[in-house]
């Protein structure tokens, strides 16, 4: 994602369709009449420490630890189930990356919001405004980027599959922390 290969027209037209559907389906998605009464406000997230194993996301050993968390999650809209289809994020996130094989580290502002989709088939849809950024660890085997731990800055579209599998539908400053540390 650091440094995108170029795409055909045609592939990211067909790019920019497939995001319209998905956003338009997300936006369209029906829910349920009202919500939980733990879901009128505002709700306190604290993400956990990260260890990956040199392979699993770096060829060194990355941790992920939070210097600042002070997230805040809102459900705005359920299925019909009940489950969260739309949930907001804010707040204020900076974490220390830390290539445990060097010592080295780096600290990044994660600060922001987010829109989380979660859809009916199991995807999860995050739409991040250009005043904002979001973090995604790439594994091995996955078919729609390289691997690697990767800051967007700027904006940015990621779809996460069922299979937990990330695709970057949209991005605009991109940072791979596995290169930086390196």
């Amino acid at each position: 994602m650091r440094i995108p290969s170029p795409l055909a027209r045609s592939a990211a037209l067909a790019r920019s369709a497939a995001l319209v559907a998905v956003l338009a389906a997300a936006v369209l998605l029906p829910t349920a009449p009202a919500a939980h009464a733990d879901d009128d406000g505002w709700r306190p997230y604290h993400g956990q420490d990260y260890d990956a194993p040199a392979g699993t996301v770096c060829p060194f050993h990355l941790y992920i630890t939070d210097l600042l968390d002070q997230e805040e999650t809102k459900t705005v809209a359920r299925h019909p189930d009940g489950s969260p289809a739309t949930v907001l994020w804010r707040g204020p996130l900076t974490l220390r990356y830390t290539n445990l094989d060097t010592g080295a580290q780096v600290d990044r502002d994660q600060s922001g919001r987010a829109t989380e989709y979660r859809l009916t088939d199991g995807s999860t849809l995050w739409d991040v405004p250009k005043s904002s950024h979001i973090s995604a660890k790439i594994h091995p085997g996955n078919p729609y980027h390289p691997v690697g731990d990767y800051v967007f800055s700027g904006g940015a579209v990621l779809l996460v599959h069922p299979d937990q599998q990330v695709e970057v539908l949209a991005q605009h400053r991109v940072e791979n922390m596995c290169r930086t540390l390196a």
